[in-house]
């Protein structure tokens, strides 16, 4: 079961059980988020903290052969320049973890994000046929000015959706704020061992390698 499978059959006007209701009431995307990116990080930040001690000991070499090389004439020029070819690839390596980690941040407050309009969408019904990804970017436009960690904020958000509601009468099935459908079936990804179980336990290089396809199985909500 899946938030974007659920919000599919809501799109479509079918009716949810009691368990996928649940399911809904309960769903937090900060977890989901949360665990999937925590592991590689964690792991990440360890090799960091290990290239950032290599970098060190590689400056204080560095300072020793410079002072040694004054005493002998600058005979250890080479081995010198040797070693400053050395730190500045270790520079750039740390530079790009460090890149490396704002973009795992951003697609992370992505996800959490997306997660929760998910969660205001399943309070909406829409016309039967209707791409649920279309009132996802709309009803995203509408709350583009609301912070992330407001998007829970009732106060805040139901003013927003009740316009959006009133000036998307086309696209609205009702304004009840109940939805319908059916279990979801499990998806390709779930099939072929893509599940957030899988993710949570896969290491750095692992999770690196296959980001794009676990990034394409949450967009089709077939993950769970």
């Amino acid at each position: 079961m899946n938030i974007k499978e659920l919000l599919a059959k809501i799109a479509k006007g079918e009716t949810l059980t009691d368990e996928e209701k649940t399911f809904i009431a309960g769903y937090d995307p900060d977890k989901v988020a949360n665990s999937t990116a925590a592991g590689a990080r964690k792991a990440a930040e360890a090799k960091l903290k290990e290239k950032e001690a290599e970098l060190q000991q590689m400056q204080t070499d560095i300072e020793a052969l410079r002072a040694e090389a004054d005493d002998k004439a600058n005979a250890n020029k080479p081995e010198i320049e040797k070693l400053t070819r050395a730190l500045e690839t270790l520079k750039k390596q740390v530079a790009d973890k460090d890149a490396a980690f704002a973009k795992l941040d951003q697609e992370k407050r992505q996800m959490i994000r997306n997660g929760k309009i998910g969660k205001i969408m399943a309070g909406l019904k829409f016309v039967d046929g209707l791409d649920p990804e279309f009132p996802h970017m709309a009803l995203e436009r509408a709350l583009s000015a609301i912070k992330d960690e407001d998007l829970e904020a009732e106060d805040l958000i139901k003013p927003i959706v009740d316009r959006f509601t009133a000036s998307n009468k086309a696209i609205m099935a009702d304004t009840s704020g109940h939805g319908s459908g059916n279990p979801p079936k499990d998806g390709v990804d779930t099939q072929r061992g893509l599940t957030m179980t899988k993710i949570n336990s896969m290491s750095p290089e692992e999770f690196l390698k296959q980001k794009d396809a676990i990034w394409a199985a949450e967009q089709k909500g077939t993950l769970h």
